[in-house]
């Protein structure tokens, strides 16, 4: 109930007095395997010493004592007390940590909107630019020759659509929305948040690969850079 992601491990170690109807336990063979060693140990270094009964029993996993099942449903209240003590202050650490990683992901939000706006200002210049580049390598590639120009520019027009950007930034933008209102709710969102990195990703990858304006390379670079920062503070959410 009070941690919706991820898991808690928890080791309790129970130490107390001695009450009525506990019940001590010898691990017989451990006992065994100690004196064994230790006189091993003692006649290859030349000690007369013995081992005597007290040593062993006060050598680790030899004794133990088990408390009779009333005393441990005597102080389960106790121990459920410290647990849920344990568990608020972590939900308390927890929720002011979540406060940080808000305000980091709100900021990388913002700074890909700017570096999207970089970009949507010159998506015509990008296929400006390509539509330059292609004519001039055609007429590189002719030698100077006569060339059809009402076809040139037929195939320029086709690749040019190709390297046409608008619909990413369109589908980039709702993203981000989608975005901002996940951060800004509630419940689980750590997995979310991933997913819609992911698409994020996609987006800015494709524009990258579609870019021939140097500007537009360099913000793609820069986003890919914070949906990464994204994507690493996720893991760290419900």
């Amino acid at each position: 109930k009070k941690i919706l992601r991820g898991k808690i491990n928890l080791n309790l170690v129970y130490e107390g007095t001695v009450s009525t109807g506990g019940r001590v336990m010898i691990d017989r063979g451990c006992a065994k395997s100690y004196y064994n060693e230790l006189r091993a140990l003692g006649k290859s270094l030349g000690l007369k010493d013995d081992v005597t009964l007290k040593d062993v029993m006060l050598l680790p996993g030899v004794a133990s004592y088990e408390p009779a099942a009333e005393h441990l449903s005597e102080i389960w209240p106790k121990i459920k007390v410290a647990l849920d003590k344990a568990l608020a202050m972590l939900v308390v650490n927890r929720n002011k940590e979540g406060k940080a990683i808000y305000l980091d992901l709100k900021k990388r939000s913002q700074k890909i909107s700017k570096l999207l706006a970089v970009v949507k200002s010159r998506a015509h210049l990008n296929i400006g630019e390509y539509k330059k580049k292609f004519t001039d390598r055609v007429k590189d590639m002719t030698g100077g020759r006569q060339i059809d120009m009402g076809r040139l520019e037929m195939e320029v027009a086709i690749y040019a659509k190709n390297s046409d950007i608008s619909e990413e930034i369109t589908r980039l933008e709702n993203h981000l929305d989608h975005f901002n209102q996940t951060i800004s709710g509630s419940g689980e969102v750590g997995k979310k948040i991933d997913f819609i990195a992911q698409e994020l990703h996609r987006e800015v990858n494709t524009i990258g690969s579609k870019a021939s304006d140097f500007k537009i390379a360099k913000s793609v670079i820069d986003m890919k850079g914070e949906i990464e920062k994204i994507r690493e503070q996720a893991k760290n959410l419900e």
